[in-house]
């Protein structure tokens, strides 16, 4: 992208509008920046009047800013953590991910759902929410419409999660320790387990954490396993080699030198930080390329299946848990 007044001005009212979105997850902490800003973004497509020769910057943005976010996630990678969730841990964590993602992906495609959609709706399930979907959403071709339609529903669903399951961990009589690993392994956001588990206990909090951030280390053998089953333009296959964006490389490098040495609390806390601002970006760039007109030619059948799946995941989350005795 060229660096002209028109498209530094178009690049300013997209940083204003994430600064928007990180002003209200300041007051509300169980909404994502990333989901806010791509919510401001189709706001400003379709009511505010965004010209085509805003098109540029909101393509840099959706591109450039998306991707360089994710490679930066690797700042959010804690193998130490990996480690510290224990073998039944881990475990019950990988069944979780991989049922999840893999039932999930298999039932919204019998329901009709796009295979980019219900990639992506699995993915933000599976994973880690709206971070996974912008992740997954880089690595293989995926309409817009798509991403903001799967973003916005697991934000839905995440934010119901923050009331329902506390409500009830506290009716089953639940340990705080098994309550919280629930809220780890079923709720997605990392904002939103934080707001679950802090409804119970500091050690319901803990566990949740320890879990969560486990799910999220899944995210790498996740996107590489989308990368090394994608296929190119006349449908064959690609090899791992040539299906992995050197993004997707990068990521995996970031991971592995942040916890190889010891960085200073402040300057992971200012890489995964700089990871959510890329990403709020780049949803907002998003945002910014699809109609309203788009996203209801969808129907209610993804809503369906995603509120289907926020129950059937949720059980089967409890159950995985249970199983091995977390």
């Amino acid at each position: 992208m060229k660096l002209t007044a028109n498209n530094l001005k178009y690049l300013s009212i997209i940083c204003a509008g994430v600064a928007l979105a990180y002003i209200v997850n300041k007051f509300e902490g169980a909404i994502s920046p990333l989901f806010s800003s791509m919510v401001l973004g189709l706001i400003l497509v379709n009511f505010g009047g965004w010209g085509s020769e805003g098109k540029e910057a909101a393509t840099f943005a959706a591109k450039r800013c998306l991707r360089l976010g994710v490679v930066f996630l690797g700042f959010q990678i804690s193998i130490d953590k990996f480690i510290e969730v224990g073998p039944r841990g881990l475990i019950a964590v990988a069944m979780i991910v991989a049922g999840v993602f893999l039932g999930l992906r298999f039932a919204a495609r019998r329901a009709g759902l796009s295979d980019s959609l219900s990639t992506l709706i699995a993915g933000g399930f599976a994973v880690c929410g709206a971070t996974a979907i912008a992740a997954i959403s880089s690595t293989r071709k995926s309409e817009e419409r798509d991403v903001s339609y799967a973003v916005a529903l697991v934000a839905l669903c995440g934010t119901l999660s923050v009331v329902v399951i506390p409500t009830l961990a506290t009716a089953f009589s639940l340990s705080d320790a098994t309550a919280g690993a629930w809220i780890g392994a079923a709720v997605h956001d990392v904002g939103q387990v934080i707001a679950a588990a802090s409804l119970l206990s500091p050690e319901a909090l803990d566990s949740a954490v320890i879990v969560k951030l486990t799910r999220v280390v899944l995210l790498i053998p996740l996107v590489l396993f989308l990368s090394a089953t994608s296929k190119d333009d006349s449908g064959e296959k690609k090899s791992l080699r040539t299906a992995t964006p050197l993004f997707v490389v990068g990521f995996v490098i970031c991971a592995l030198v942040v916890n190889a040495l010891s960085l200073p609390e402040s300057a992971m806390t200012a890489g995964k930080e700089l990871s959510k601002i890329l990403l709020s970006i780049g949803l907002f760039g998003m945002g910014l390329g699809v109609k309203w007109a788009s996203i209801k030619a969808l129907g209610s059948k993804p809503l369906l299946v995603g509120l289907t799946a926020w129950v059937v995941c949720g059980g089967f989350a409890l159950a995985v848990i249970r199983a091995v005795g977390l």
